[in-house]
């Protein structure tokens, strides 16, 4: 009797041991799946803060474009941008109709910016009222942008709908529309120009280059492990880490070096860092650059440099050198861009600047003009008159005309804060 007790009460502790884990299991199960429906939130919430700045910006350069080219490559932005703030909008967890307005306001992008592309296609030009709906967007595309950055990521249905509710009275008397666009993102997809027909030297001669270069002995560096792709390198390391150097097996070229020490309390300014900058890349014999940009971020100055020829500016031949703002030690260098794409060029202009400057847009008051050569997205270069502008609200605006063509290549908004000038 009593072994049949115990066979009995065995059972049912395995039973209640079979539920419980069974519980367990499904509240993992149930928790993952949260934990998965709010990243997948997460992610669209993102994406749509992220296409709705791409509008911003697009509608910003769009008032100023002048030329049918540029016209209809920014519509067609429009277009695609719209197109994918509308697929991010339809993931959300909405319950009701809290974003009606807003996702009107996105379809009528869309649609302005199809009617548009129609237009230019047929050679017809943008009309004031045309430009002045542009202004309108943008100015409702800047407040959607700040509503956005201030909706809650908390995803239970109340919560986020009523964070939601901002967002939608600010597009609740958007006005009917009436209908009637840096330089190195695609540095790494080309074959280099600096090391072609140059003989691969060996480690220990690199190992040679990287000391002298970094300032450390050879024997303070270790060889790690090499990088191949378009641009074979020997890489180094300092005995602590804190120092990584990369040498192109081709030609024994500098490509990337890094100092990660801890970099203390600011005492030089970005003026003094550029002359650091500038004196480091001359010691090297690095000759004819010059700045262009830069940006401060945790007590280091990295400096955009492009290449000079015949004063010409080249932004394809891009090296980056980032200073030590409390000591002035020059802690990151990157010469991809350089690398990759100087060489001598055959430059000149077929249009006088001009006549360059007759086809910008009456929107800019132009302040200076320079040559220059841009990349263009099919990873060639172009050359073209840079117009630095003044438009409207203060914006600061560049912009590129083909050298031969009179064709706008590129439309760009500079920003200046207090950490540095930076370009989109």
């Amino acid at each position: 009797m009593k072994k049949k007790r115990i066979a009995t009460l065995a059972i049912v502790v395995a039973i209640i041991l079979s539920l419980g884990g069974a519980t367990v299991y499904g509240y993992s199960q149930a928790e993952q799946y949260k934990r998965d429906l709010q990243y997948g939130y997460t992610r669209s919430l993102n994406d749509l803060r992220d296409c709705v700045d791409n509008i911003q910006l697009t509608l910003n350069k769009a008032v100023y474009a002048n030329t049918a080219t540029e016209q209809n490559g920014l519509a067609a932005k429009l277009m695609r941008e719209s197109s994918m703030a509308k697929a991010a909008l339809s993931t959300l967890p909405l319950t009701d109709a809290s974003v009606d307005n807003v996702s009107k306001f996105i379809s009528q992008i869309g649609d302005f910016s199809m009617s548009l592309s129609k237009k230019i296609s047929e050679g017809q030009p943008i009309s004031k009222q045309e430009f002045q709906s542009m202004e309108n967007l943008e100015s409702y595309s800047k407040k959607l942008q700040s509503d956005l950055q201030n909706v809650n990521p908390d995803f239970s249905a109340s919560n986020f709908n009523d964070s939601l509710k901002n967002t939608e009275q600010d597009f609740t008397n958007f006005p009917s529309m009436i209908y009637d666009g840096p330089f190195s993102d695609h540095i790494g997809q080309k074959k280099p120009k600096m090391t072609e027909g140059k003989k691969t030297i060996p480690q220990g001669n690199a190992q040679s280059i990287a000391a002298e270069f970094s300032g450390l002995s050879q024997t303070q560096l270790t060889h790690t492990q090499d990088t191949s792709g378009s641009l074979p390198t020997y890489n180094f390391a300092s005995k602590d880490g804190s120092v990584q150097i990369s040498v192109t097996k081709a030609g024994g070229y500098i490509i990337n070096m890094a100092n990660t020490r801890t970099v203390s309390k600011s005492k030089l300014d970005h003026r003094a860092a550029f002359k650091k900058a500038r004196a480091f890349l001359e010691k090297h014999g690095i000759q004819n650059m010059k700045e262009s940009y830069y940006m401060i971020s945790d007590g280091i100055c990295v400096v955009n440099y492009a290449s000079l020829q015949d004063g010409i500016l080249c932004y394809p031949d891009l090296i980056k050198v980032g200073v030590a703002l409390d000591s002035g030690d020059i802690v990151r260098f990157q010469a991809e861009g350089y690398l990759m794409n100087h060489t001598g060029r055959k430059l000149s202009a077929s249009l006088s600047a001009a006549d360059a400057q007759k086809k910008v847009s009456p929107n800019l008051t132009v302040q200076k003009s320079r040559l220059a050569v841009i990349p263009t997205p099919g990873l060639n270069e172009v050359l073209c008159w840079e117009f630095q502008c003044q438009g409207k609200n203060g914006d600061r605006v560049l912009v590129y005309m083909n050298a031969k063509t009179g064709y706008e290549e590129e439309i760009l908004i500079l920003q200046s804060t207090d950490n540095g000038i930076l370009v989109r």
